[in-house]
């Protein structure tokens, strides 16, 4: 794969690397990942208003990773009823269809999309954060009584630039022969996110909920659409950004993000949000690979 010498040869390396992500994107020597084939079928699956829960059954039963893990999942202390289970039917009775495809698809884009050898530490803490954010994302369209399932989807793929970004920068870095910090690896990928986050979730044909809610959660009073789901989507990142980084946010100091005036949510709702930290890290700790 050839090098492209204004890139390679001017400028800082963090600045050459940026470059060079770029301009191998434009020209193909770089692609963006296609959508894990299961968590394709799980979203065609669960917006086919005549499927039903024995469809996503046999599909997660054909893919012995994925069935492996819905059975340690539906086992553990967030979603266990006491009695264990044992066979994938089992599971399936006692989680449902929307939360098996939940399952299917946060196990699903772990496997293929939150992978860059080389930087396990920082897969893992974008990693934990979706789906934090995809657990309070449920906690808040609860609070409100809206679709628990479709804002656990915007939480857990709010982010998904990110680690698709970081591959892509890896992928540069060995293409380029150069290396950078990790801070400077973090500069790039974040600043990079969004337009790859935008340009990933309309090549996979994502609901447009989705599609809307990753592209507009951080200015969500402007959103074309879906602007109260954009606004929950906001705050289920921020909240799991307080769950991951305690010291950086004063718990007060949270309560006051006008986000939770937009969506109506008295102080109270606010505390009750706040004490379900515990639950959220046990989601998390379930779902975790």
């Amino acid at each position: 794969m050839s090098i492209v010498p204004n890139v390679t040869q001017a400028g800082s390396p963090r600045q050459r690397v940026a470059a060079a992500v770029e301009i191998y994107l434009n020209d193909g020597q770089l692609e963006l990942p296609v959508m894990p084939r299961v968590a394709q079928k799980v979203f065609t699956l669960t917006n086919d208003p005549e499927a039903d829960v024995s469809d996503l059954s046999k599909l997660v039963h054909d893919d012995q990773s994925i069935a492996s893990h819905v059975l340690r999942i539906a086992n553990s202390a967030a979603y266990g009823g006491g009695e264990a289970i044992v066979s994938l039917k089992q599971a399936v009775t006692r989680l449902g269809m929307d939360l098996l495809g939940d399952i299917a698809i946060a196990v699903s884009i772990q496997s293929d999309i939150f992978n860059a050898p080389g930087f396990d530490v920082e897969i893992q803490r974008l990693l934990r954060h979706a789906l934090a954010a995809g657990a309070y994302g449920k906690k808040i369209a609860r609070k409100r009584r809206r679709n628990v399932e479709g804002q656990f989807l915007c939480g857990l793929m709010h982010s998904i630039g990110k680690p698709i970004a970081l591959q892509l920068v890896a992928k540069t870095m060995e293409i380029t022969k150069l290396s950078l910090e990790k801070s400077d690896i973090g500069i790039i990928t974040n600043a990079l996110s969004p337009q790859i986050a935008a340009k990933v979730v309309k090549d996979w044909k994502l609901p447009k909920q989705l599609q809307i809610t990753t592209q507009h959660y951080r200015s969500y009073d402007s959103a074309p659409s879906f602007k109260d789901e954009s606004a929950a989507t906001y705050l289920s990142q921020l909240l799991a950004n307080w769950i991951m980084f305690p010291t950086r946010y004063d718990a007060s100091k949270l309560q006051e993000d006008p986000a939770f005036e937009y969506l109506n949510f008295y102080p109270d709702d606010v505390e009750d949000l706040l004490g379900q930290k515990d639950e959220v890290k046990a989601v998390v700790a379930a779902m975790e690979l």
